[in-house]
């Protein structure tokens, strides 16, 4: 916005902005660790990090459903605040086209490759132990998974970065 540009106001958009940002620190917050979660977990190799990964799995998914409230409550401040010429500005679609390819990334690589993960974790838990050199097939698995999540997070925060400049310097 320019020193001309009209500062939205009123109690209804201060609401939808504080439940946005609430959102935000809720939702991004729950979410940023998942790669770290997942290799501490690895580098423990039990079974109880296959829990631990469950539990973090559900703390995710509440992180989930906030960032999608994040974005309700974003379109929700436009809309009470009395410029309907926001939905129009480059920054606010281009806003919700990172929104969509983070929601992209997150649901179409990071979650399932963590479900699968967690599974093989439990898989190789119950299999009988090998002599080295051979090496469970699920290691292999849990390794290829690994490094999905990590490529998938680093994309999505790569995105959340993006969504951050513009919302704050809204070019």
């Amino acid at each position: 916005m320019t020193t001309l540009d009209p500062q939205p106001s009123g109690v209804g958009y201060n609401i939808f902005v504080l439940l946005h940002i609430i959102c935000a620190v809720g939702g991004f917050g729950a979410l940023i660790y998942r790669g770290w979660v997942l290799d501490l977990a690895r580098r423990r190799g039990e079974a109880v990090s296959a829990g631990v990964l469950a539990v973090y799995g559900q703390v995710s998914q509440v992180g989930e459903v906030l960032i999608y409230g994040l974005v309700i409550f974003g379109i929700a401040a436009i809309a009470v605040s009395g410029d309907h010429t926001l939905f129009r500005k480059p920054w606010v679609i281009s806003a919700l086209v990172v929104f969509v390819a983070m929601l992209g990334v997150l649901h179409g690589l990071v979650r399932p490759a963590e479900r699968r993960y967690r599974a093989a974790m439990l898989e190789l838990a119950q299999a009988p132990a090998m002599a080295p050199p051979q090496r469970p097939p699920q290691m292999a698995e849990m390794d290829r998974l690994y490094r999905r999540v990590g490529a998938g997070m680093g994309v999505f925060n790569i995105l959340l970065l993006g969504a951050l400049y513009l919302m704050v310097f809204q070019p």
